[in-house]
């Protein structure tokens, strides 16, 4: 049976993942900042929250009680304010790029013992040229940071497969947070869920545009 980590695993992407393996019968490890939210199918359920070095070791640690190895692992956390850079609160900022950035750093530390030599991280990217825009500055910075941190990151760990996603628009409450209306072209979560899947049992690694 194959064995997945989900971190982030109670947002509108994360909650498909868990459904979606499950429902291909996989055995997956769940983690979110609010347990509660995370899917009733999840086999374990953990707290971690991205700024906290400590907590996603505890997590890690849980997990490998349960299992040695992993085939799949998803950052698919994150988190977004608009704001003007110069009306930003510091706290603020810093809390947008830990979500997005620092929780994936993290992620890749603790996560990469438990992964197969064959196995795959996935990082929830997006297309950063189109989400150059007003008040999105911590929120792109992140972002186009995480996009070259994996590539950094799948030339130091050449065994294992690693791929950004990059994604626009998609149905989930994240999208409550965005100063703009949801596009009719807006993905449903359970479609970026099978992609995702699809391009796992595919073999490749990369970028994965969708």
């Amino acid at each position: 049976m194959p064995q997945a980590l989900i971190w982030g695993a109670s947002g509108g992407i994360g909650s498909a993942l868990v459904r979606t393996l499950k429902g291909a019968g996989w055995q997956v490890y769940a983690a979110a900042r609010d347990e509660s939210r995370i899917p009733a199918e999840a086999d374990l359920v953990l707290t971690f929250g991205a700024a906290s070095e400590y907590s996603m070791q505890t997590a890690v640690t849980r997990v490998a009680y349960e299992t040695s190895e992993l085939d799949l692992v998803v950052y698919a956390a994150g988190g977004l304010q608009a704001e003007t850079v110069s009306d930003f609160a510091a706290a603020d900022w810093q809390a947008v790029i830990d979500a997005n950035l620092t929780g994936a750093y993290l992620c890749a530390k603790h996560s990469l013992p438990l992964l197969k030599p064959e196995g795959q991280m996935v990082f929830i990217g997006a297309y950063t040229e189109k989400i150059t825009l007003p008040r999105f500055a911590a929120y792109a910075g992140a972002k186009a940071a995480l996009e070259t941190f994996v590539a950094v990151l799948a030339k130091e760990n050449r065994r294992q497969k690693f791929t950004l996603v990059k994604v626009g628009a998609v149905d989930t409450p994240f999208w409550q947070n965005v100063p703009f209306a949801l596009p009719k072209t807006a993905l449903s979560a359970a479609t970026v869920a099978a992609r995702l899947l699809e391009h796992f049992t595919s073999g490749t690694g990369g970028v994965l545009e969708l």
